[in-house]
């Protein structure tokens, strides 16, 4: 019995990931070494395997040359493991910060489970859904190498144009026209009704989704995020560049970010049978998606813009 060789073989053993045919592998590398400390040394001692077995490569490199083909991921799915895993999280933050918000419990069989928690509690959750997240992606990419599924993994595509262009199609005056009819017609409902936010359709006598005393300032901010919107188009056309969505889209979030922290609460209210309060909350929460969703597509565009041609 050889030492050295069954250590070294134990080694090899432990990285071969592969359902069949591990033991004929290691029988083959250990027919390899024997014959090879023959072949050189005229004998097979520990002296002549140990220099065998130096020359012959670390365990981990000698089972990757027969994992070759074999992969537990194929590399071509190795990107979407972080794409899809990036999204579902980001769902799952987002479920998560509404759950946590409107104090209930969220379930999404079979993907995931939110418990009705506190914030402290909320925070160890988003860890573990992490992991989660990442294993379950990581499952299904498994499943589809190891069946060898021909298929075609979807991922949302960013038009971000050639190298050293933005991909951004140059604005138009119809639309900036119709964004600044907009934005007087928001500024007019705010001077005439104190508020921009309704909940039926009466035009003789509509009423608001809030109480005075916070209706007026989440107006104003919500104005206030769409005249940036207004703003950026307008600058597109002297300078249509990436930067000007990537500093919108930012600007934006932290106007979202100052609703979301504000000492202000919201007040809504009483309406039978309609939850104003979750209403409202997931009218900001979709406008928070829609700005991050934004400031990542930005950044790709800046980066392929500052890319040389």
């Amino acid at each position: 019995m050889h030492e050295s060789l069954e250590k070294y073989l134990k080694e090899i053993s432990h990285y071969l990931a592969v359902k069949q045919g591990s033991d004929e592998i290691l029988a083959e590398i250990k027919s390899h070494i024997l014959e090879k400390a023959e072949r050189e040394s005229g004998a097979v001692t520990e002296e002549s395997l140990n220099k065998i077995i130096g020359s012959y490569g670390r365990p981990r490199d000698v089972a990757a040359k027969y994992m070759e083909g074999q992969e537990i991921i194929s590399p071509t799915f190795k990107k979407h493991l972080f794409r899809y895993t990036a999204l579902l999280y980001a769902v799952h933050f987002i479920l998560t910060i509404v759950a946590v918000y409107f104090r209930t419990s969220i379930i999404a069989m079979p993907l995931f489970i939110i418990p009705k928690m506190p914030v402290l509690v909320a925070l160890n959750y988003l860890l573990m859904a992490l992991i989660y997240d990442f294993g379950l992606v990581a499952l299904v990419l498994y499943l589809v190498t190891q069946k060898k599924w021909d298929v075609r993994l979807p991922w949302p595509g960013i038009s971000a144009g050639r190298r050293g262009e933005s991909g951004l199609a140059r604005p138009k005056i119809a639309l900036l026209g119709v964004r600044i009819a907009f934005f007087f017609l928001l500024l007019f409902l705010l001077v005439k009704y104190h508020t921009i936010f309704f909940y039926n359709v009466n035009f003789h006598a509509p009423e608001s989704m809030l109480n005075p005393a916070s209706s007026v300032f989440f107006s104003i901010m919500l104005i206030a995020a769409y005249a940036c919107h207004t703003i950026a188009y307008w600058v597109r056309f002297l300078f249509n560049s990436a930067w000007v969505r990537l500093v919108e889209n930012t600007v934006i979030l932290l106007i979202l970010w100052v609703i979301w922290n504000s000492p202000i609460r919201p007040e809504y209210k009483s309406v039978p049978g309609v939850d104003l309060r979750l209403i409202g909350g997931l009218f900001v929460v979709f406008f928070i998606i829609l700005a991050v969703m934004g400031i990542l597509r930005s950044l790709v565009r800046v980066a392929r813009e500052m890319s040389l041609p």
